[in-house]
């Protein structure tokens, strides 16, 4: 697709940047742009090459890039394998005993399911698969809404923010939360469109978020708070180790 002095850019190489960046616009003006954002790296590289001459300073710095991205990626893969799997639930239950305060809501929350029906649909069997809400009804409600082409979502397992359900209806938030409140399962109609929307369970600003939203963050806290520690206990494991084998000699 170009070529700068020896360096070339192929269509396969920006076909793979235009699905990682460009999916959505307008196909040819991003590869117009692309292709001239390369060719310019491209010369530009070539310009600096002309004008800095390689030294045994650049490649010691290039040799200690390549040396600290090595140690932090192996670093990052101990803490995977070794420090994460020590975390335990009792210690993420006790951290997030101790801390409530820091896991206090700035917005509620909602489980549930949502439905969308257009105009003229037939509203009656998704209303009885509403009211039992029955593992057998969900099922069908779901059967329904896939062979009907109705939009909706099932969030029962995972905390939605009310803003993001609210922002599917013609409802604020404040209005869709006090007519939750009233009802955990609501049905309207507006825009000629009807609403079907359960909410099992509530969360409103300023409550304390619950253990199953924020134990990744704890564990991430606790992490951190360990790394340090582990990672010189690491070093200084391999250090002995490595000196009663006699691949550190010391003068």
């Amino acid at each position: 697709m170009a070529n700068v002095g020896d360096n070339f850019l192929y269509k396969d190489e920006a076909d793979i940047i235009y699905a990682q960046q460009g999916r959505g616009t307008d196909s040819v003006a991003f590869m117009q742009d692309y292709i001239e954002r390369w060719a310019i790296d491209a010369l530009f590289y070539e310009k600096a090459k002309e004008n800095v001459v390689a030294t045994d300073e650049i490649d010691r710095m290039v040799e200690n890039y390549r040396a600290s991205l090595i140690q932090n990626l192996y670093q990052d893969r101990l803490i995977t394998q070794q420090l994460l799997p020590t975390i335990t639930d009792a210690e993420v239950r006790g951290f997030y005993d101790r801390e409530l305060a820091l896991f206090e809501l700035s917005e509620p929350y909602v489980k549930g399911f949502y439905v969308k029906l257009p105009p003229k649909a037939k509203t009656r069997d998704v209303r009885n698969c509403f009211l039992h809400r029955e593992q057998e009804n969900l099922e069908e409600l779901e059967r329904l809404c896939t062979e009907n082409g109705y939009e909706y979502q099932f969030f029962m397992e995972e905390w939605m923010p009310l803003a993001d359900l609210a922002y599917k209806t013609p409802l604020t938030e404040q209005q869709l939360m006090e007519r939750l409140l009233k009802n955990s399962v609501i049905e309207f109609t507006e825009e000629k469109s009807t609403y079907f929307i359960c909410a099992d369970s509530i969360l409103k600003r300023n409550d304390t978020k619950p253990i199953e939203m924020v134990s990744g963050e704890i564990k991430e806290l606790l992490i951190n708070s360990k790394k340090a520690k582990f990672i010189k206990q690491v070093k200084r494991s391999l250090y002995e180790e490595a000196l009663k084998a006699g691949r550190v000699i010391l003068y």
